[in-house]
């Protein structure tokens, strides 16, 4: 018999039953209506659109899964993971991040140069690389050793034997490699580095006509002392040719290029030679080359020269000398000196001359670095026709000469300018008419860049803000402009002397690195936080970039040509600092 109870359970089943059909029936309706909407609304899409412009992920073939491969990952659509969209070619990578195109899955490399012989051998292992990827033809922030080489296109003849690319490799490395693929035509600078004598590379000048960076080398061997050789570098084709000077080419014997004045040896033994002791270089307003040349090329010295060069032909002519009483004695007979004090002998040699400080005026003027324990310390003036010589400013604790006994004495030179007495030997030398200031010469002292006024020879330091880049080159001198904002590129004498100094606001930061505590830096990276050179690259593979020089192409400010210690032309891209060897 059905009691109540079971009349009730009865009647609340049949009433769930009811209840689940009619839901059933309800959202069976809705979801034909919903998956008719979404038909409709696809299909508009897709006709609207391309498959690449829906949203996408990286999928990875093979055993290794969702490590990325070179060759061996793809794009793939999320509704269909098994179409393909885009196969990922050698050299690249499937990459997702939001700050790469929203997220986008793609395949992509970290160069953008698709004309480099060496495209297929990007960064694509590297995250960082592939947000911030470089335009020069090798990407040496992961190629110094060569890492990955095996996901690439076995059939690539540029690929080294050894996995490395060798433009990012060690001097040694490049030096005893046969080059896949030729970086410029010509002669090998490291001919004198090769030779195991003692080389140095310094300054640099730069010729916008032939786009033509020069720099000179002074090098030593059993046979040569201090001696000199210009040579350039087409920094478009990559090609190099010596200019003037002595080049032991190592199968037709020691060749001379150029013609001309020949310099006195170091010694008095020794014969004559092209460029003893070359130091800094200047550009003439009649487009020849100006060298300050003499004695050893090193600190202060009596035999200080300054030779016009022809840059196309390498013809050598003596502008001006020092006298010596050894070497020289009759210099004062055609060209004008500063003389040393001496109370026997008022006129026997030309006061003490630093060497790598030079710079010329607009009128062909010179102007020299004086070092003198006598004399004081001071800028000369050399005119353009050679024929005097004139202090510009003067200062120092210098005595004079004071022999003793009953011989005369001579006194120093008279000071002259007011301002900061500078301690150490100015180096580093540059004409610079400043639009406040009037005409001036800048130079280098110890890691700081001072002015000296030509009106009144008025010294101020010019690097007045603490806490910010310290070290300051002056083998390569240069006024630029960036934004409106005027700065000096002095270069040179080590590692981490490669600064960029704003004129006006004295701060200075360095080329090879991201401004240290400087907010607003005339040169900002890429990365956002801060990087060096050594992260990586040619530039951190024990190449370095000593008194050699470096230059900033004004036609892309953001690419920057050094030379290297041992003879090459690195290229550096100032954004990503990467670095490559780009003529050798």
């Amino acid at each position: 018999m059905m009691t109540e109870t079971h009349l009730n359970k009865g009647v609340i089943k049949m009433n769930k039953h009811k209840t689940s059909v009619l839901s059933q029936s309800f959202l069976s309706v809705t979801f034909l209506t919903l998956l008719t909407f979404l038909t409709f609304f696809a299909s508009n899409a897709f006709a609207n659109s391309s498959p690449k412009s829906e949203p996408t992920r990286c999928v990875y073939p093979g055993p290794l899964g969702g490590t990325t491969l070179y060759n061996n990952s793809y794009v793939a659509l999320k509704s269909d993971p098994k179409t393909v969209i885009e196969q990922c070619e050698y050299g690249s990578s499937c990459r997702q991040d939001n700050r790469l195109d929203n997220g986008k899955a793609q395949c992509i490399r970290s160069t953008t140069n698709v004309e480099s012989p060496y495209y297929n051998y990007a960064c694509g292992a590297y995250t960082e690389h592939i947000l911030f990827q470089t335009n020069l033809e090798v990407d040496c922030r992961c190629r110094v050793t060569g890492t990955g080489h095996k996901y690439l296109n076995p059939k690539d003849k540029n690929v080294d034997p050894e996995e490395g690319i060798v433009n990012c490799a060690n001097p040694n490395k490049q030096m005893k490699s046969k080059w896949p693929v030729k970086y410029g035509k010509g002669p090998k600078f490291d001919v004198w580095y090769k030779e195991s004598g003692i080389t140095r590379w310094t300054g640099g000048i730069f010729r916008p006509e032939t786009r033509e960076f020069f720099s000179v080398v002074r090098w030593t061997n059993p046979n040569y002392q201090k001696a000199g050789t210009i040579v350039a570098w087409n920094i478009d084709t990559k090609n190099r040719r010596v200019v003037s000077g002595l080049y032991p080419d190592k199968r037709r014997g020691m060749k001379e290029y150029g013609s001309g004045y020949l310099s006195d040896g170091i010694q008095k033994s020794h014969k004559k030679q092209p460029l003893t002791g070359p130091s800094i270089m200047k550009w003439g307003s009649d487009g020849m080359i100006y060298l300050l040349a003499g004695g050893s090329g090193e600190s202060t010295d009596k035999r200080r020269e300054i030779i016009k060069i022809d840059p196309d032909t390498g013809a050598r002519s003596l502008v001006w000398k020092a006298k010596n009483a050894k070497y020289s004695p009759k210099a004062d007979e055609k060209y004008g000196q500063c003389y040393r004090p001496n109370g026997k002998y008022p006129k026997k040699s030309s006061v003490g001359i630093m060497a790598l400080a030079f710079a010329m005026g607009p009128d062909d003027e010179f102007y020299l670095s004086m070092r003198d324990v006598r004399a004081g310390d001071g800028i000369l003036k050399i005119s353009a026709d050679a024929k005097t010589c004139t202090p510009i400013s003067v200062w120092g604790n210098a005595k004079g000469h004071n022999p003793g006994g009953k011989q005369k004495k001579a006194p120093a030179y008279e000071h002259i300018g007011k301002g900061k007495f500078i301690q150490f030997p100015v180096k580093g030398m540059l004409y610079h008419d400043d639009p406040e200031n009037g005409p001036m010469i800048l130079g280098v002292s110890k890691g700081d860049m001072y002015s000296f006024a030509l009106e009144d020879g008025f010294r101020s330091l010019e690097t007045f803000e603490n806490r910010t880049y310290s070290g300051i080159g002056y083998t390569r001198m240069v006024y630029m402009e960036k934004d409106g904002r005027g700065f000096i590129m002095a270069t040179g004498n080590d590692s981490g002397s490669h600064a960029m100094v704003e004129l006006g606001v004295g701060t200075r930061e360095p080329i090879l690195a991201d401004a240290k505590g400087n907010q607003d830096p005339i040169f900002k990276s890429a990365y956002g936080v801060r990087r060096s050179v050594n992260m990586n690259g040619a530039l951190g593979n024990a190449n370095r970039i000593t008194m050699g020089g470096m230059m900033i192409d004004p036609q892309n400010p953001d690419i920057v040509y050094g030379v290297l210690a041992w003879g090459g032309l690195v290229q550096l891209e100032l954004s990503t600092f990467n670095s490559m060897t780009w003529s050798y």
